[in-house]
């Protein structure tokens, strides 16, 4: 074999092993409404294409008639304006759990669908770590973050200095924050809340096409709520008949295609609307309705929705596309959330047309469901034995010639 040949098979092998795990391109477009005139515009992201994008939107992307890239910002990169106002949450509980752990529960009253939340604590240079939790009744409570690691706070002049989290849309009844410092002493926590601005105001979209049923046994009634998508679930509407005065327990689950996962406790009362918050990513919300020995509800028809999501960007005149549906791929990092001081308090709201196959997609072959991680390893090595071995034989030949001259 040639040396020249040689050299390309390994080149080729290289860019093999290197194009392992690639992103592959966004799955799905959607156009937006022609722009006029230059500006920053809200662009609201509908049901039907958040359906097709991953649970936190990292897959989204914006380009114009070209192809070109054009950055954006999210809710999470609006900075607080002066102007707004705070809305402190009522505090229900606060208390020192151990000697280097402190918990806050508020009460969020309006169960809107919150990405950000602001806590108030007492001025400390203690090094501490931020946990939060959501809760509809006070007695289950769900992860909503992690334990985190904020960065200093400043301090403010009255004692008291602030720190922001952001998370996914989440519609819980009530947030519990647990800061524990790592020297065993607690940390003030004092209040927690949200900044608000007349023109970031939640709000929420209708999911089509929901489909109900409902199976009783003797103590409880089974009810599916089944989507033609994968959509983001954050309320939910119910429609209730049977008895006139009833007060049940109803446990809310999402199925995500292995098995329910419980996603709230909640209780249906003939006194208020048969709402639920939640936040969930799925095709069915199952409802477990405690009967105990009454008669069962009717539940003759539910609506669910999404709260508002969108992306907030510059554009000039022209046409643009919203992209989405590419599980490799990794979050943007925009120039733009440095900048995110240039938004006003009033941007214009535009929206997309409906979701299509991206024409630029490339569909990939389809193969059965199975685990074949220990094949590409087998390839990868291989493809390095091969490797060394063209290397020895060309380093051999190189050599020979040498030792011959």
């Amino acid at each position: 074999m040639r040396r020249s040949q040689k050299i390309k098979i390994t080149v080729l092998l290289l860019a093999l092993l290197f194009s392992v795990g690639s992103a592959s391109a966004q799955k799905y477009r959607a156009a937006i409404k022609k722009i006029d005139s230059p500006g920053f515009y809200r662009i609201s992201l509908q049901p039907e294409f958040v359906a097709k994008s991953e649970a936190d939107l990292f897959d989204v992307r914006l380009q114009n008639a070209k192809g070109q890239e054009i950055p954006y910002v999210n809710s999470a990169d609006v900075p607080v304006k002066s102007g707004q106002r705070f809305l402190r949450f009522p505090v229900i509980e606060k208390a020192a759990q151990t000697d280097s752990e402190t918990s806050l529960v508020v009460e969020n009253k309006a169960q809107q669908p919150l990405r950000r939340i602001w806590i108030t604590l007492k001025n400390t240079n203690a090094s501490f770590t931020i946990s939060i939790a959501g809760s509809d009744n006070r007695h289950d409570w769900f992860a909503v973050t992690d334990a985190m690691s904020p960065e200093q706070p400043t301090t403010g002049d009255n004692g008291e200095s602030q720190i922001d989290f952001d998370f996914p849309a989440s519609n819980y009844h009530y947030f519990k924050i647990l800061a524990k410092e790592r020297h065993k002493t607690p940390i003030n926590l004092l209040a927690a809340g949200i900044y608000t601005s007349p023109s970031l105001v939640n709000t929420y979209r209708q999911i089509s096409l929901v489909k109900v049923s409902q199976r009783d046994s003797e103590k409880t009634s089974y009810v599916s709520i089944l989507l033609n998508d994968n959509y983001q679930v954050n309320k939910i509407h119910l429609d209730i008949g049977g008895p006139r005065y009833f007060r049940r327990p109803v446990s809310v689950y999402a199925d995500t295609g292995k098995q329910p996962v419980l996603i709230s406790q909640n209780e249906l009362n003939s006194s208020a609307p048969a709402d639920f918050y939640l936040s969930a990513k799925t095709r069915r919300i199952l409802l477990e309705i405690g009967n105990a020995d009454n008669l069962p509800l009717i539940v003759k028809e539910a609506q669910a929705f999404q709260a508002d999501e969108y992306i907030i960007s510059y554009l000039e005149k022209g046409q643009y596309y919203l992209l989405t549906g590419s599980p490799a791929s990794e979050a943007p990092s925009y120039d733009l959330k440095f900048f995110s001081d240039s938004l006003h308090y009033f941007i214009p709201e535009i929206s997309h047309g409906p979701v299509i196959k991206n024409p630029s997609y490339h569909d990939q072959p389809k193969t059965a469901k199975h685990d074949y991680t220990y094949l590409i390893w087998v390839a990868i090595i291989a493809a390095l034995l091969l490797l060394s071995l063209l290397t020895w034989k060309m380093v051999t030949e190189v050599n020979n010639k040498t030792g011959k001259t």
